[in-house]
């Protein structure tokens, strides 16, 4: 396989206080017992720490992390399985999306 140079398109500055959160949820879902969430956070968390640049300026220390979108999507399956039977939710704001969709496509017409 040819060594790729392509730098990934999505970039997020995180503390370093998110970023160590971030690892240990992926640390944890590494044991989860769905099988490709456990291979997707191992994965990642390897990526985030071999590839991850922390730096610095005057006013504060920061992570500088790059994804690739199919890393983002991976990211937020794994960081909703992890939250899904703690998270319950009294709106049903799929129907504010359609409702705001509708108000939104009728004033483009």
């Amino acid at each position: 396989m040819a060594y790729s140079t392509k730098v990934p398109s999505l970039k997020v500055k995180t503390s370093i206080d998110s970023f160590n959160k971030l690892v240990e949820i992926l640390n944890i879902q590494a044991e989860n017992s769905d099988e490709n969430i456990s291979k997707k956070s191992i994965k990642l968390k390897e990526k985030l720490l071999k590839y991850s640049v922390p730096k610095q300026t005057e006013e504060e220390n920061f992570i500088d992390i790059r994804f690739y979108q199919n890393e983002v999507l991976d990211l937020f399956h794994i960081l909703f399985d992890k939250v899904k039977d703690t998270i319950s939710y009294e709106t049903n704001y799929y129907e504010i999306l359609l409702e705001a969709r509708s108000q939104l496509n009728k004033s483009n017409e």
